[in-house]
């Protein structure tokens, strides 16, 4: 009927949002998949081409940069995603004081430069690749919120074409390049300023009409009363995630850094990119729903649900196929890697999972909790490295993997008070991801016993452990459960619009899991 009212006046509302946000999901792990594939290929030829100690050297200096880059930009990048509403005083504030803080960074980590060789000491060439690499302070402070305004308004298709293009020509052609022709830990350096650079002039002209130069008092407040405290968080958090980087260089030299760094680089790749990609776009969906508890609580839990199903299995199969990893994609130099990987794998999902929390917390601006629960984690994650140290590597990675265990649990309490969740519905969720990610570990490890034992080729066993995982994995997606997570996922594609007559991928799989439920998202 012509000017009939919809029955539920916020039913378009929601439904725009959700077609947003998958059309945005869409575009993400588009380059979440592209990336990771290109990244696995580079890392395979790099590792062959170069040393550990040359992997180790720039992960000393990252590491040590990192401490700068959680100040650097003042968490103005999550501001202007996460306000609710963004005034062009508040973008030219941003993008210039960003650009200044990038910049007055830059310069500084330059001159503290040889306080890398204090923390890590007897590693040659650690001070001048920091100094090189400092500039990526300068390039990602504009980089921030030109990113963040495309994150804002949902642009993920030109997000993910600009990181497959800068990836592409940083690392798989300046990269490679220099480490053919010998020039060491300085391929890597090339390759990362490369990939940085392209990516911030592509933002930049993306956003050319929106961005200018000004700064106004009341923005500079707004935005950084709540981006200072990102920024904090973000320092504690970075404390969190490398102190075991830091202890590995410091104790146990540059050889075990790099072979460390490799291994965390495997046990997060791809499933890092997997969930990275879902909280670019699922922070802006929160922000716009920051109010609404209850849709926030029914989003928090679809979303936990389809995350688990696929990370748990993924990364504890990953645990169980880490000889055939390491051994296919770096190399037999490389073979200390694999009880570092077996142990990290088994952690990936709780540290991946836990973030979804916190992108709850500060799309909901809840963050002197989310400080508290940092600060915890990193003196957990001390206490235990503190005593484990004496068993090497293993013993560093093994205490990693129990404090992001904690910090897991921890984070699933504040979300039970935050939504008024109940324990029962929040087990539920995990519930998949567990049973399926058990079943696939043991069924990976029995082929690695299992042909090891007559001597197949480490690649062939590879292959068989991934061609097995994907049945796995979709068997666990469609079925386990009574289909659940396929149910969930086929309720936000009907909730976007799309239904019986959606024909992406998998088509086929929504027809036989029959009609779609109803959902208030």
């Amino acid at each position: 009927m012509a000017g009939a009212q919809p029955a539920d006046p916020n039913q378009g509302k929601r439904q725009g949002l959700t077609a947003a946000t998958l059309h945005g999901l869409k575009w993400s792990y588009t380059s979440t998949f592209v990336n990771a594939i290109l990244q696995i290929g580079v890392t395979a030829v790099l590792a062959r081409l170069l040393t550990p100690s040359a992997f180790g050297v720039v992960a000393m200096a990252s590491v040590f940069l990192r401490f700068g880059q959680c100040f650097a930009q003042m968490g103005a990048g999550q501001a202007v995603v996460q306000r609710a509403e963004l005034t062009t005083r508040d973008v030219y504030s941003a993008f210039t004081s960003s650009l200044i803080i990038g910049a007055v960074f830059g310069g500084l980590f330059a001159a503290l430069a040889p306080l890398a060789a204090l923390l890590f000491p007897d590693t040659r060439g650690v001070v001048t690749v920091t100094r090189v690499l400092a500039l990526t302070f300068v390039l990602g402070g504009p980089m921030a919120v030109t990113q963040a305004l495309l994150r804002r308004r949902f642009a993920f298709r030109a997000i993910a074409l600009t990181e497959i293009v800068s990836f592409v020509l940083g690392y798989a052609l300046v990269g490679l390049l220099l480490a053919v022709l010998g020039f060491g830990a300085w391929s890597l350096v090339a390759a990362s300023l490369v990939q940085s650079a392209l990516a911030a002039v592509a933002y930049l002209v993306l956003c050319r009409k929106d961005i200018g130069f000004g700064l106004a008092g009341d923005s500079l407040r707004s935005i950084y009363s709540f981006g200072g405290r990102v920024s904090l968080i973000g320092f504690g958090e970075f404390i969190g995630s490398n102190l075991d980087t830091l202890w590995v260089g410091h104790f146990l030299g540059v050889r075990v850094t790099g072979l460390y760094s490799r291994a965390t680089n495997l046990a997060n790749l791809p499933l890092y990119y997997l969930t990275t990609s879902l909280s670019r776009v699922l922070m802006p969906a929160y922000s716009r729903i920051q109010n609404e508890r209850a849709r926030l609580k029914a989003v928090y839990v679809s979303t936990i649900t389809v995350a688990a199903a696929l990370v748990m299995p993924v990364s504890w199969g990953a645990a169980a196929a880490a000889h055939e990893v390491v051994g296919t994609l770096l190399g037999r130099q490389w073979g200390g890697a694999v009880p570092v990987l077996g142990v990290l794998a088994l952690a990936v999902p709780f540290s991946l999972l836990t973030h979804f929390g916190a992108i709850l917390c500060e799309a909901t601006a809840t963050l002197n909790t989310k400080i508290a629960l940092t600060l915890g984690r990193i003196v957990c994650l001390t206490a235990l490295l503190s005593t484990m140290t004496r068993y090497g590597v293993v013993g560093i990675a093994a205490s990693l993997a129990i404090s992001e265990l904690a910090t897991h649990l921890a984070y699933q309490i504040v979300m039970c008070k935050l939504l008024a969740l109940r324990a029962r519905e929040l087990l539920g969720a995990y519930a998949v991801g567990v049973a399926a990610g058990v079943i696939m570990a043991l069924a990976l490890f029995g082929i690695h016993a299992g042909l090891d034992a007559i001597a197949w080729p480490t690649w062939l066993v590879l292959l068989v452990q991934a061609v097995l995982g994907g049945a796995l994995l979709l068997v666990a997606v469609t079925k386990l459960g009574g289909g659940r997570v396929w149910r969930e996922i086929r309720r936000r594609l009907a909730d976007a619009g799309y239904g019986r007559d959606y024909e992406g991928p998998g088509a086929w799989l929504m027809r036989r899991a029959g009609s779609v439920e109803g959902v208030d998202y």
